[in-house]
């Protein structure tokens, strides 16, 4: 029997456009299949990409680094991607401390983010 593996990201579309929803604890353990599954997502024409961090409680600099890749093959093929950070706590530390934030547009909110 063939052996399934279930990805740690989420994925649902919401008013065009595609929301990635990061798992409670994004690190080492699930970096690989969390940037295996964004890069086939951009290469796919997924867009606009909106990465849902507001359930995350800890991530590590192996999926700060996923999330730059994603950023640099998106701008590649002119997709947008816009994150969605909690107003506070540990994510958005790490997010202002390495820059994702200035990166990447921010939104509070998954509806804040999505094209109207």
């Amino acid at each position: 029997m063939p052996s399934t593996t279930r990805s740690p990201l989420s994925v649902t579309t919401v008013s065009g456009a595609t929301v990635g929803t990061f798992p409670a604890e994004a690190d080492a353990s699930n970096a690989t299949a969390i940037r295996d599954q964004l890069l086939h997502l951009i290469g796919a024409g997924a867009g606009p990409l909106v990465l849902d961090l507001t359930a995350t409680e800890f991530c590590d600099c192996a999926c700060v680094g996923v999330i730059l890749r994603a950023g640099r093959e998106a701008a590649a093929r002119r997709t947008r991607i816009c994150l969605v950070l909690p107003p506070a706590g540990p994510v958005r530390r790490i997010a202002a401390m390495t820059g994702l934030d200035r990166r990447f547009p921010v939104e509070a909110s998954v509806a804040g983010a999505v094209p109207r």
